[in-house]
């Protein structure tokens, strides 16, 4: 029997020894000892590089379920100053009475004058720190960036998780976007050839929206965020933009578009067709001592609405087919001679070239941006599944 309590005391005392030395949570830090961030915005000036950073910090009590008296906001946004990020980084506890928390920010958005001007000290300074996250996605605005900063968008309150949702479901469904615009994807790029292509957002309407009076409108469209293309950069510096027409070109080129949705006329009448994630098929090869790169798209499509007055037949299917892969093919291959007229290698035939072997290549990798003669064979290859409860449009009727 004393043997047993001894025993019994031994493991009772080791336990109490063991549970001291864990860390436990003497670390913690209470959630309203935090401020929340959820968006930032930068500038920069040109003539003496002083920063102007905005930080969007989360009012819980703002995105929760309200009742009662008034509509709380969401966010508050606090503007800090700096000719360094150090100084930035020390300056926020000089206005914000809590703890900055950046684990979870959505985005990050800079303004089109920084950007041209080139962001390589901030790329270095989110590299080193990882609680900035290199896996936020990266914006630019041609918009005033107190006006992007300082206004309370519909539906989705948090502007930085609307800008992140955009971008998630238009890379899905409108080929407009593109999930790779995050600060990793850039800085990639930062020491080769390739060139990165980020989102550019503006603010709609003539003005800001900085009260919470905005949730009582019905327009949702004044006082939002809207795309509107997408800014070139190579290495960290912006050197042009596409518009948005451009952008389901670039990326499916690029073989990165979700859905490609192409308006067709077909008998005199409206047809449209949208293709989710179409297949390409890329090779660069050398043909008569030059360079050219085959493509060949492969796309299923769905009829997504028929407008024609006629039989939905293996015919008119036929004819379908022949229309989207001529007009696609047409349409792609325009925006290749586009980018090139810009000196914009955003296919990266350029690096592509660098990895390929023998001496026929050594030979014209000798000659300067030879990427620019390099020519475009593309084919499309389209099949065509139906849709709906219905085959054939209904016919108009006359008389």
């Amino acid at each position: 029997m004393m043997l047993q309590t001894f025993v019994r005391t031994g493991k009772l005392l080791a336990l109490a020894a063991a549970c001291c030395s864990l860390a436990g949570c003497w670390d913690m830090v209470e959630v309203n000892q935090l401020a929340i961030v959820d968006l930032v915005g930068m500038d920069r000036e040109p003539g003496n590089g002083k920063y102007s950073t905005y930080y969007q910090v989360i009012n819980p009590p703002g995105i929760a379920v309200q009742k009662g008296a008034g509509i709380k906001a969401p966010v508050y946004t606090y503007k800090v100053e700096g000719f360094s990020t150090v100084e930035l980084a020390g300056k926020t506890f000089d206005i914000i009475p809590r703890r900055p928390f950046y684990d979870h920010y959505q985005a990050l958005m800079v303004t089109e004058r920084f950007a041209k001007e080139g962001l390589r000290e901030v790329l270095n300074f989110l590299e080193k720190r990882p609680d900035r996250r290199a896996t936020i996605h990266l914006l630019v605005t041609d918009s005033p960036l107190p006006d992007m900063m300082k206004t309370y968008i519909p539906l989705e309150r948090l502007p930085g998780r609307a800008e992140h949702s955009i971008i998630e479901l238009q890379s899905k469904y409108s080929g407009q976007e593109s999930k790779r615009s995050r600060v990793k994807d850039l800085i990639e790029n930062m020491e080769g050839s390739m060139l990165t292509v980020l989102p550019i957002v503006s603010l709609s309407g003539s003005k800001p929206m900085p009260t919470t009076k905005r949730y009582e409108q019905i327009d949702a469209n004044q006082g939002n965020f809207i795309m509107k293309g997408a800014a070139v950069f190579k290495h960290d510096r912006m050197i042009g933009r596409l518009e948005p027409s451009d952008l389901p070109w670039f990326y499916l080129l690029d073989g990165r578009i979700g859905m490609l949705n192409e308006p067709l006329i077909v008998n005199g009448e409206r047809v449209d067709l949208q293709a989710p994630k179409p297949e390409v098929h890329r090779q660069l090869v050398i043909v008569s001592g030059k360079p050219v790169l085959k493509m060949d798209i492969y796309a299923q499509a769905q009829i997504y609405d028929n407008d024609q007055n006629v039989k939905l037949t293996e015919q008119n299917l036929a004819e379908i087919k022949a229309q989207f892969n001529g007009q696609v093919q047409k349409k792609a291959s325009a925006f290749y001679e586009k980018t090139k007229r810009f000196g914009w290698d955003l296919l990266g035939i350029e690096a592509q070239m660098k990895r390929k072997p023998g001496k026929e290549w050594a030979d014209i990798k000798k000659e300067e941006e030879i990427w620019k003669k390099t020519e475009l064979q593309l084919a499309v290859h389209c099949t065509i599944r139906t849709i709906g409860t219905t085959i054939d449009p209904y016919k108009e009727k006359r008389g």
